[in-house]
């Protein structure tokens, strides 16, 4: 189907919409349901492994691909358990986040921490999330760990902390 318009004016249409920044991280639970979770470098607050889609990548690809380059575990792609709308986030924008299931693993698996944008790794109890992660992001884990008990999936929407 071609356009009224000529490939210029396509072009300046198209760079006027909104855009999103995407990121897909992975629920990676052990024998005893512990979740595990990163420290990065760049940030104060823990996180799942996981990161940034890039141009011409689905995010189910991210996510295990990031897993790969952050902690050096090749997993089977887990099906999505939750899905984020992050609205007005500051200077971040819009964003969306997906959340996989990264599988369970044996918590003395090799774990090689990538050293350019991570510290540690710890495994944590779901019900001592914020321990280590934001309240937010603690319920999202529990959110995304019911779903997958349940065979759901969860959406979310986050509006700069108003909902």
């Amino acid at each position: 189907m071609g356009s009224y318009l000529s490939d210029q004016e396509l072009q300046e249409f198209i760079g006027t919409l909104p855009t999103r920044r995407l990121a897909a991280s992975a629920v990676i639970r052990d024998e005893d349901g512990r979740v595990l979770t990163v420290e990065p470098n760049y940030k104060s607050e823990w996180t799942l492994p996981g990161g940034t889609v890039e141009a011409g990548e689905d995010p189910r690809s991210a996510c295990f691909r990031e897993v790969v380059e952050e902690v050096g575990l090749h997993l089977p792609e887990g099906r999505m358990l939750l899905i984020m709308h992050g609205l007005n986030m500051g200077m971040w924008g819009d964003s969306v986040a997906f959340l996989y299931d990264g599988g369970q693993i044996p918590s003395d698996s090799d774990i090689v921490v990538q050293e350019e944008e991570l510290l540690s790794y710890r495994w944590v109890a779901p019900q001592d999330l914020e321990t280590v992660l934001s309240t937010g992001m603690s319920q999202r884990i529990r959110e995304a760990l019911e779903a997958l008990e349940q065979g759901t999936v969860v959406e979310h929407v986050a509006d700069g902390g108003k909902r």
